[in-house]
């Protein structure tokens, strides 16, 4: 199975909250933005729907080390935000992120 992880932006928490409670993609919020964290939730979210552990952890490191830039620039960003938001990221098959998108374009 595929899974794909990413970085959707910044968030509150009650909006956070909102994106939790559709099927599809888990998300989570991180304040700080730290490897360790991701990990963590990462093998959190795969225990409770049954996935592979092994293919999570390579998702998360894979996408942690191949946009390296990318997360650098998300962890300075969060310092200038408010101390109430978050980074969101979302983790899913790909089947999770399809049913997203359809419920994006329903709303």
């Amino acid at each position: 199975m595929t899974y794909l992880l990413q970085f959707c932006g910044f968030s509150d928490p009650l909006q956070l909250f909102y994106l939790e409670q559709v099927d599809g993609p888990a998300f989570a919020g991180f304040r700080p933005f730290q490897l360790d964290d991701l990990l963590g939730w990462g093998q959190a979210i795969g225990c409770q729907r049954h996935w592979d552990l092994e293919a999570i952890h390579q998702v998360v490191m894979g996408a942690w080390l191949d946009r390296a830039d990318l997360v650098r620039q998300w962890q300075l960003r969060l310092r200038d935000e408010p101390a109430d938001r978050l980074l969101v990221a979302g983790l899913g098959t790909s089947r999770d992120w399809e049913q997203r998108c359809e419920q994006l374009l329903l709303a």
